[in-house]
């Protein structure tokens, strides 16, 4: 079979049986009549739950198992996980199935929250590395070889380091390197790989961490390959054994799977297996266009040339990073401009947009884009960049007075922000989309941590902290 597992949901449904199980709709005939009809009958028809011909995510052992197994073969891997929890889950079963309470993990402070969650679940203890940023845009660049090592030599017994492989913005750092460094301490490797699953699919992208021998990778296989919402895949190298992950999944993810989402990701690397290199062939070309032509309209995206120095590596150039100075706007004046001209982009940031194409992008839409930039560029002429107020990324780590876990389960209370300096947090403060943690649960609030709150979230708002 090419795609066992969607094989499978198809010729279940052909079967016409009826249903005196879970779900309620009953294949749809239970459901609304207008969410019915404007879904299509076929969604409810392929929204089936565990049956005997459709495998079991817990313990696979027929056409999940197998499309998982065909996965890992496409993506280089040694076992390949299914995540209905989106890669969220994935991240902190990593981490839960790896490190036990106390355990050391070097962690970029512009990592995903998800990290956090398996922080609190494992009890590990972070040792945070601050990376490099890009001071023009106010962005993470990555991590240098140089503070891993320092990190790797100063804090003995550190089980995992955590990398970003891309950033929200596309930017890789020196992870083959820094792999390398990681093995060379005995420490494993953890890449989020959510924003990069179409890497290695043209040569002009970035390479696979997998290829970079990194020991697990995540996929949000939804953001980039064309699985639904939610769908994401967890890789490991060859030779890992991946029990203890499997166990960790199995308390994390949910005991009844949609099988629409488990179906997406096995046609999502069928499709990438089959034309995966000629449709991202395609869109490397479009987007090299859409550059060129942002180029010539004064809105040049961030380039490669733009990016200097040990902490990244590269970028992906089908992740559209737009300075909106330009336009005269802020990145979230310049989105909301660009939604009322019918284009919603993926990120806005005080400085820059950020675009995602895809090979569902066409002259059409990159057409409508470039004519929407070009309004707002004309509506600009002589507008002028104003100055921003700029979220600083923070000059020192703070203090960390308690483990996130400890943090986490300690009695709490709220405080105004106002008079939380000193005091220790009890929540993770990260804006999202992920920029980079203000505050991590069991750290001190300082000085500095207070402005920042006070400019994230106003000065009458309050802060979770521990009350001891």
């Amino acid at each position: 079979m090419k795609a066992p597992l969607w094989e499978a949901v198809k010729a279940y449904t052909k079967r016409k049986i009826f249903s005196w199980h879970t779900p309620g709709h009953k294949g749809g005939a239970g459901a609304a009549a207008e969410f019915r009809t404007r879904l299509g009958r076929g969604v409810f028809q392929a929204d089936l739950t565990e049956l005997p011909e459709l495998d079991n995510l817990y313990y696979p052992e027929g056409p999940i198992r197998e499309a998982q197994e065909r996965a890992a073969a496409f993506f280089g891997a040694g076992r390949t996980f299914f995540l209905v929890n989106g890669a969220t889950s994935g991240i902190a079963s990593v981490i839960l199935a790896t490190c036990r309470p106390g355990d050391k993990v070097l962690v970029p402070r512009y990592a995903h929250r998800s990290v956090w969650s398996g922080l609190i679940l494992s009890g590990s203890r972070p040792v945070y590395l601050k990376g490099c940023w890009l001071s023009t845009l106010g962005l993470p660049l990555g991590v240098t070889p140089g503070e891993v090592e320092e990190a790797l030599a100063l804090h003995k017994g550190v089980k995992l380091l955590v990398l970003v492989h891309p950033t929200y913005e596309g930017l890789v750092p020196p992870t083959g390197r820094l792999v390398k460094l990681a093995h060379r301490y005995k420490v494993q490797v953890l890449v989020d790989a959510a924003h990069g699953s179409h890497f290695g699919l043209d040569d002009r992208l970035p390479p696979s961490p997998l290829k970079l021998g990194a020991d697990y990778v995540v996929h949000g296989t939804h953001k980039t390959l064309g699985a639904f919402t939610q769908a994401a895949m967890l890789h490991l190298r060859a030779g890992l054994d991946g029990d203890g992950v499997a166990e960790a999944l199995r308390l994390l993810q949910t005991s009844s799977p949609s099988y629409l989402l488990l179906a997406s990701l096995d046609m999502a690397r069928y499709v990438a297996e089959l034309k995966g290199y000629k449709l991202w062939a395609k869109a490397v070309d479009r987007a090299l266009k859409l550059r060129q032509r942002l180029r010539e309209l004064g809105l040049p995206c961030l380039e490669e040339g733009d990016v200097v120095g040990e902490a990244a590596a590269g970028l992906d150039v089908t992740r559209l990073v737009i300075p909106t100075g330009p336009l005269g706007l802020s990145g979230e004046e310049a989105a909301a401009a660009l939604r009322r001209l019918g284009h919603e982009m993926e990120l806005a940031r005080t400085r820059y947009v950020v675009a995602i194409l895809t090979p569902g992008d066409d002259e059409r839409s990159t057409g409508s884009f470039l004519r929407a930039l070009r309004t707002l560029r004309k509506e600009g002429a002589g507008r002028g960049s104003k100055p921003l107020e700029e979220l600083p990324a923070g000059e020192s780590l703070p203090p960390l007075a308690m483990t996130p876990r400890e943090a986490f389960f300690a009695r709490h209370r709220s405080v105004p922000v106002r008079e939380a300096q000193g005091k220790i947090a009890a929540e993770l403060v990260a804006p999202c989309p992920p920029g980079y943690v203000v505050v991590a649960p069991g750290e001190v609030l300082t000085p500095e941590i207070v402005d920042r709150l006070t400019l994230i979230r106003g000065k009458d708002s309050l802060i979770r902290v521990v009350d001891v």
